[in-house]
């Protein structure tokens, strides 16, 4: 959190937070510099989308399967042959690639090799410059091995990669497909309005909204451990970040099996913390928007089994100490629940929680150990108190009454019927069983989170940034040019729910506003020159810091 000890520091410190952008690229060079030559871009065939709107309205209905939301478009495109470089004045070069898939509502890229050398970095963008993604680094480049990127939006993605002057080496950068996405984001009109965002059902609960006072403030924890999982292949899945017996933060991600089955996690992608900031409960309105880059990519498969239908995969980089996530707990004892809470991101959603009140039953669902949450024709309650779960939702954590594991989302027939749950089932691979479910560690939990075989049946949550002293702002909030002339910029990587209050020396406020996305920008052209107070308030802390500007031109 932003702690208040840093508000007096901040006030004795111009600088703490203020980063040029020759100091840390925090945008493309491309977006500062004008370029006399521009690449050609590299233009798709237009997709027909008769066939593949009828089979999303029937597998749509089947939560065993991970949710399509784009369309696999094989493309070969490297750094070497293809796009345009350019030679920088002092010695450094930069290399731009711009592809277009028409219609498209986001693009995300896939690489069949990955390197980057050393003091390098790639970054990929829209058109219109309102979506970045991560910058990529040496740090992401495996000699050899793949990377699936994230999405930005619009049917149109820019590539950059910039060399500064001194670094050697060349990149290698091998494109084998894009990915169309067609119904996650804003409205398609082109694909009659349909989308992910705010598509999931009425009765859907926003993970911010209360579900009762006993696991309010658990829930407040554990959605910074549930993730949105991008397969690289079109497809969706849920996951939970997951502690082990060593506490060290080794960046466990626990989903289905059947989401690993038809992926391959070196071109996965995953993106925390998106939460709205103004939740819906069950009423239907739509969802306050959040963009974020809290999004890594890259996993390695550690264990599966069709048993309990899990799958536990290693990102292949740690999470950044800055970020404001978690690593949930777990219960491998097996023991019945008093009741239980999903979260997840059903049909390509913003987060949502539900609850069963009933307790789940242990079953066996066509040879996989499960956790039944009755309802329907199959077992007993009636559904889901509170919610439910929807194709997208696949893979997701059900955590117990004490806020621990205890199983992931296997499939089920539970929807929403209007503003109601429509009270029929899920089923919910059993976490005890993935614990020792075969004979070697491919196969089984207990080698991957408990290493060292202590014997512990169960694990607390792990909050990643509990430890992080609270003046260590750096690589998290960055705030530029300061003087500044038309525009500040906020680079925010670590705040879901940061807002700002701009005002003169005297206090009196003269804008407010939202600072939860990854790059935001703040206009100052109609305030004189002078000095004005920037103050950022963390919604969830309420704590805040406040940050001296210079409006000079």
């Amino acid at each position: 959190m932003i702690g208040k000890s840093l508000l007096l520091f901040v006030f004795l410190s111009y600088t703490l937070v203020s980063f040029s952008q020759g100091a840390e690229n925090l945008k493309p060079i491309s977006w500062t510099r004008d370029f006399k030559e521009t690449p050609e871009f590299v233009n798709m065939e237009p997709l027909d989308f008769g066939r593949i709107l009828q089979e999303d309205k029937i597998n749509d209905l089947d939560k065993s399967q991970p949710w399509r939301y784009g369309i696999h478009r094989p493309l070969s495109l490297n750094s070497s042959d293809d796009g345009l470089w350019t030679e920088l004045e002092d010695g450094g070069k930069i290399w731009r690639l711009a592809i277009q898939s028409p219609n498209a509502l986001n693009l995300s890229v896939n690489f069949k090799v990955f390197h980057l050398p050393v003091g390098s970095q790639l970054q990929l963008y829209n058109d219109d410059h309102t979506d970045l993604t991560s910058t990529f680094t040496s740090l992401q480049s495996y000699v050899g091995e793949q990377l699936g990127t994230w999405f930005v939006e619009g049917d149109i993605i820019w590539l950059e990669y910039y060399q500064p002057s001194g670094s050697i080496g060349f990149p290698d950068l091998q494109i084998e497909s894009v990915i169309h996405g067609y119904r996650l984001g804003l409205v398609n009109y082109a694909l009659d309005s349909l989308r992910g965002f705010n598509d999931s059902g009425a009765c859907n609960y926003d993970v911010n909204c209360s579900i009762g006072v006993d696991f309010d403030s658990k829930k407040d924890i554990l959605k910074k451990t549930v993730a949105m999982l991008n397969l690289g292949n079109g497809y969706l899945c849920s996951a939970t970040l997951v502690n082990n017996t060593e506490a060290d933060k080794k960046p466990y991600l626990l989903t289905a099996n059947h989401c690993l089955e038809m992926s391959d996690p070196a071109l996965w992608s995953i993106r925390f913390n998106w939460v709205s900031p103004n939740p819906v409960c069950g009423t239907g309105e739509e969802s306050g928007e959040l963009y974020t880059n809290f999004t890594m990519s890259g996993a390695e498969s550690r264990a599966s089994n069709s048993l309990s239908d899990f799958a536990l995969v290693e990102l292949k980089n740690p999470i950044p100490d800055s970020w404001d996530v978690a690593f949930a707990g777990w219960d491998h004892s097996d023991e019945e629940p008093l009741f239980e809470v999903g979260i997840h991101h059903p049909n390509g959603d913003i987060m949502k929680v539900c609850r069963d009140d009933t307790g789940a039953q242990k079953k066996n669902a066509d040879g996989t150990e499960v956790w039944l949450i009755g309802g329907g024709e199959h077992g007993f309650g009636g559904g889901w108190e509170l919610g439910t779960t929807e194709s997208g939702s696949s893979g997701s954590p059900l955590f117990n009454e004490n806020g621990k594991i205890i199983g992931q989302l296997v499939g089920g027939q539970a929807a929403c019927d209007g503003f109601e749950s429509n009270g029929d089932y899920d089923v919910y691979g059993r976490f005890g069983v993935s614990w020792d479910a075969g004979s070697s560690s491919d196969k089984r939990l207990k080698d991957w989170l408990d290493p060292n075989g202590t014997g512990k049946k169960s694990m607390a949550t792990l909050q990643n940034i509990l430890n992080v002293p609270d003046f260590q702002v750096t690589g998290e909030l960055k705030i530029y040019p300061n003087p500044a002339s038309s525009l500040i910029t906020v680079m925010n990587s670590r705040y879901p729910h940061l807002t700002y209050v701009f005002s003169d020396v005297m206090g009196q406020s003269l804008g407010t506003g939202s600072l939860s996305n990854t790059m935001n920008t703040i206009s100052i052209e109609d305030f004189s020159e002078g000095m004005y107070l920037l103050r950022l308030t963390d919604e969830e802390t309420k704590d805040s810091i406040t940050k001296k500007i210079m409006v000079k031109r």
